[in-house]
């Protein structure tokens, strides 16, 4: 049986969602119809009431207001208890708004502690900048997407400073392919990412079918769709951030046919650069 993968939603804003749950308990049952499932993007769980649990990729990770809990993309998961006070804030967000140093702080972050109390000194400016967020992705207004951006830019630095302050991320004992696929994610650079399945294996001191059995086991997805995953996150942020055409990005990107470029793109994402550009432009 194959463990389904969820995108995001269509309403989301410039790749970014939030709704707030103001009966989250009552909300389990949708969230229980899910079942035990990967999503594609980032998740952000911030209960400012009640309590709950998330299995995650079989650990429990139990959580009591006032907490965040973070959904690593393709991470197995699933809705295990929510109490009928619980209540809160979710937040989607696609893997290329989030910027690099800020993703090695959550990708290093072991299970147990993806779960994390939001500390009385930061609390107010936290849930704050989360309700700024909100109310700005519910009003209609022009450079909506734009300012929806900004205040998440504010609100992910906020949550790196909060999980920071934890060195407990970095004493966890991985089994072997968890430990390997960790190695493997750390050696993907924007000048690694067009280098071979071989090329990590190597500097592993790995076989290439090991790698990529260690890689699969862990998230679902081959050596090489995390290899294509880096290259397309990064030519997101050039269309995205800059006013760079297609052709620009592709060289700057190590291609020498920037036409395979936009092909690879297009057959990763299921759209051109160019229509990936203008959907999340007003």
């Amino acid at each position: 049986m194959k463990i389904p993968i969820y995108n995001q939603r269509s309403e989301a804003v410039g790749g970014i969602y939030i709704t707030e749950l103001t009966a989250l308990g009552k909300d389990a049952a949708t969230m229980n119809r899910l079942g035990t499932h990967r999503d594609d993007f980032y998740i952000f769980l911030i209960l400012t009431k009640g309590k709950a649990i998330m299995e995650c990729d079989m650990i429990d990770v139990k959580t009591s207001a006032q907490s965040i809990v973070i959904i690593k993309p393709f991470q197995i998961h699933a809705p295990k208890f929510v109490s009928p006070d619980a209540a809160g804030y979710y937040i989607g967000v696609a893997p290329f708004l989030i910027p690099n140093n800020c993703a090695a702080v959550f990708q290093n972050l072991k299970i147990t502690d993806q779960a994390h109390k939001i500390d009385k000194l930061q609390r107010k400016d936290l849930l704050e900048t989360i309700g700024l967020l909100h109310r700005a992705f519910e009003t209609i207004t022009v450079n909506k997407t734009a300012i929806v951006n900004g205040f998440f830019t504010a609100l992910i630095y906020r949550f790196v400073n909060l999980y920071s302050e934890s060195d407990r991320s970095l004493s966890e004992h991985k089994n072997q392919s968890a430990q390997i696929y960790a190695n493997f994610k750390q050696l993907i650079s924007n000048t690694t990412f067009l280098e071979s399945p071989s090329f990590f294996a190597q500097k592993l001191n790995i076989t290439t079918s090991h790698l990529n059995y260690c890689v699969n086991a862990s998230t679902g997805k081959s050596v090489t769709y995390w290899l294509q995953n880096a290259m397309i996150l990064e030519a997101q942020r050039f269309l995205y951030y800059t006013e760079y055409d297609a052709k620009e990005i592709a060289f700057m990107l190590g291609f020498e046919d920037h036409t395979y470029f936009s092909r690879l793109f297009k057959k990763v994402t299921g759209e051109t650069p160019l229509a990936f550009r203008l959907k999340f432009r007003e």
